[in-house]
């Protein structure tokens, strides 16, 4: 998908990243002990290809903290009607949440209800994944994009041509 390096996003990408799917959080302390927090909802700058991940502050605020100490990031992006999945990891920074990214949190919020809704899951049982209580933007500048979907592939580094 990526263009022509190993931490580029390409537009079909980007789309997938910004589409309804899981996002899922992985920090650590300085102490490596580790951390994991959901996002509500991702914006790519194509530009740039830096990550935009809004995060609840009232429900991660661990997650928070360690990017602020250490800025390490592993992000999983899962599909969850097929579980085609993708591990970005760099360095990340937190910036204020804006206007668009609070609008964009919603708008991810109501598209993961309904998908999650689709596919048989109570709203009741998605709500508290769904959290942008007190937002918090992590910038993730991707160092590395790793299939993660299950199969002979899960694991390796995206390749341009995947």
């Amino acid at each position: 998908m990526p263009g022509t390096d190993r931490n580029s996003i390409d537009a079909a990408l980007a789309a997938f990243l910004e589409s309804p799917v899981m996002i899922i959080v992985g920090s650590c302390d300085d102490g490596l002990l580790p951390q994991v927090a959901r996002a509500a909802g991702a914006v790519v700058d194509r530009a740039t290809g830096r990550i935009d991940l809004i995060v609840s502050g009232w429900q991660w605020p661990q997650t928070i903290a360690n990017v602020g100490r250490n800025g390490r990031l592993a992000v999983t992006f899962a599909r969850p009607a097929d579980y085609v999945s993708y591990q970005l990891k760099g360095r990340a920074a937190i910036i204020p949440a804006s206007l668009a990214h609070r609008e964009r949190a919603q708008h991810y919020i109501e598209a993961m209800t309904e998908t999650f809704a689709g596919l048989g899951l109570d709203r009741a049982v998605a709500a508290p994944w769904l959290i942008d209580l007190e937002p918090q933007v992590l910038r993730l500048a991707v160092e590395a994009i790793f299939v993660q979907t299950p199969g002979e592939k899960a694991g390796s580094i995206l390749e341009p041509s995947q």
